[in-house]
């Protein structure tokens, strides 16, 4: 599984709860791997995605979090992905 962190770079208070979110629900789960998508680097796949806000989620290449979820939220839907 990979899940995959919208960010806008370093000092963003959003990002880096999301990355932290993130980074404790993968300690979880030894299968999921991490990736950081730079706002700037990516801006154009995530115009097509529809994601214009920084700490959005995407698993498995979709968009599962248009914002920063909680920490329960994110692990209650990997728990759904990984047991469908």
């Amino acid at each position: 599984m990979l899940i995959e962190v919208v960010t806008a770079g370093p000092g963003c208070s959003i990002c880096e709860k999301a990355l932290k979110v993130v980074s404790q629900v993968a300690l979880e789960y030894p299968q999921i791997d991490t990736q950081e998508l730079h706002v700037v680097d990516q801006f154009e796949r995530l115009q097509e995605l529809g994601i214009f806000s920084a700490g959005a989620i995407l698993i498995n290449r979709k968009v599962e979090f248009t914002s920063l979820p909680s920490l329960p939220k994110l692990r209650e839907r990997v728990q759904d992905l990984l047991h469908t």
